[in-house]
């Protein structure tokens, strides 16, 4: 087995090496290759001291990135290399980190402290692969499971259950029977994780080559334990289960795929509520449960997502130029175009010929408003605030007057100049 190691890793491990210490590349970087995926980063672990490992390397630029715990970074060529001591971590608190680490001389003592087994790896030239927990044997049968233990894995750290479902996405392997029973049983653990740390693993498995994995967040009551769609039941799973798919039907983008899986989730819920009520209940007993409101997503990603949301959840059962004038003076072109994807996907993918069909046909009507440039907002109106002032108009009545010289344009759109919109507040 070839494994591929960049000229700057080999030479950090060549020259710690030359000091008289081992050293090697270990974890994601060494599973990726055995698997021949470009790692994102490569990680290297040695016996010697973050102490020891600054005096090898003092003519170089160094960053002590975590000493404590064992860890410096070296800067090649503009490329950052942390470099971990081997280390024996101590008594976990709050399922998150150890109290204390130790350092130690023996690299299966610091393998066996990692999370699953396909992480559990090191590799370098002069020794080969090391592989104590059957690591190999485990990506040849495309599983995800724990070094040891599953519940003490999770016990240790609790986002290593949304890891395993992450890791299952990127992959596309199974999860290990013990290692899933063990995800059911300790979900509870999830609520001493921090948000953000669960955020950053929820994103890579909405945006991985198998984003329908995410379905045993919801199964296993991960998402649950966090306050979020609390309001599902076994029922919706398997309706979930069934349709969450459509998330690989969307663009590889976390916007798209949130709010699909956001509006996939409310209309499991919303579909025993009457039409006219629908909007109302996912206001008030949906959205403030859901992903986009509780994950601590940037005021950015919230905003949009919520604006695309309320449009979604809106049942657009009849609409004319009008009706899309309208809606595009609220969120405009890029919003509600949007919207109109989004719903045709959703449409095609449940095999709604006919809905579908109409979407299609208001992406077809909102194309050709916004390229033959009619007027939807007030800023495109032939004109002012500054005319109406002149012409005797005050204060807010200024504003009340451009809104209804705006409706009637998008009304008919032929009556937007100067003179017949001057005209019209005359009568």
């Amino acid at each position: 087995m070839e494994i591929f190691i960049p000229k700057e890793v080999s030479f950090l491990i060549d020259t710690i090496y030359e000091n008289g210490y081992e050293a090697f590349m270990v974890g994601g970087c060494v599973r990726d290759s055995i698997l021949n995926l470009t790692p994102n980063d490569y990680d290297i672990t040695t016996s010697a001291t973050p102490q020891e490992i600054m005096n090898i390397f003092k003519d170089y630029k160094i960053i002590d990135t975590g000493i404590k715990h064992g860890t410096v970074s070296i800067i090649l060529n503009n490329n950052i290399y942390e470099i971990t001591t081997y280390r024996i971590e101590g008594e976990y608190e709050n399922n998150r980190r150890p109290k204390n680490v130790e350092f130690t001389s023996n690299i299966e003592e610091d393998l066996k402290r990692r999370d699953f087994t396909i992480n559990a790896m090191a590799y370098n030239e002069q020794f080969g692969i090391v592989d104590k927990f059957n690591g190999l044997e485990d990506l040849q049968k495309r599983i995800i499971k724990t070094v040891g233990n599953p519940d003490e894995r999770f016990e240790e750290d609790g986002l290593r259950m949304i890891r395993a479902i992450r890791f299952s996405s990127k992959l596309g392997f199974s999860i290990d029977e013990n290692t899933l029973k063990s995800i059911y049983k300790n979900a509870y653990i999830i609520k001493n994780i921090s948000i953000e740390r669960i955020n950053d693993e929820f994103t890579k498995n909405l945006v991985s080559d198998n984003p329908q994995n995410i379905i045993l967040l919801y199964k296993t009551k991960i998402l649950e334990n966090l306050g979020i769609h609390c309001n599902l039941n076994g029922y919706y799973y398997k309706e979930l289960e069934r349709d969450i798919n459509i998330l690989k039907s969307c663009d590889n983008n976390l916007l798209d795929r949130l709010i699909m899986l956001e509006y996939l989730i409310s209309n499991k819920i919303l579909k025993c509520i009457d039409q006219h009520e629908k909007y109302k209940y996912y206001c008030e007993n949906i959205k403030k449960v859901n992903i986009i409101n509780n994950l601590r997503y940037s005021n950015k990603v919230i905003n949009y997502c919520n604006d695309i949301m309320e449009y979604m959840i809106k049942d657009i059962e009849k609409i004319d130029n009008i009706v899309i004038k309208r809606y595009l003076n609220n969120i405009g072109y890029e919003k509600l175009n949007k919207v109109f994807k989004l719903k045709l996907i959703y449409n095609v993918f449940l095999d709604n010929k006919n809905k579908a069909e109409f979407f299609r046909q208001c992406i077809i009507k909102l194309n050709e408003i916004e390229n033959s440039k009619e007027c939807y907002k007030i800023s495109d109106l032939d004109i002012n605030g500054k005319i109406l002032k002149d012409l005797g108009y005050k204060g807010k009545e200024i504003g009340e007057k451009l809104n209804f010289l705006l409706d009637e344009v998008i009304k008919n759109h032929l009556l937007n100049k100067k003179d017949i919109l001057i005209n019209l507040l005359k009568l």
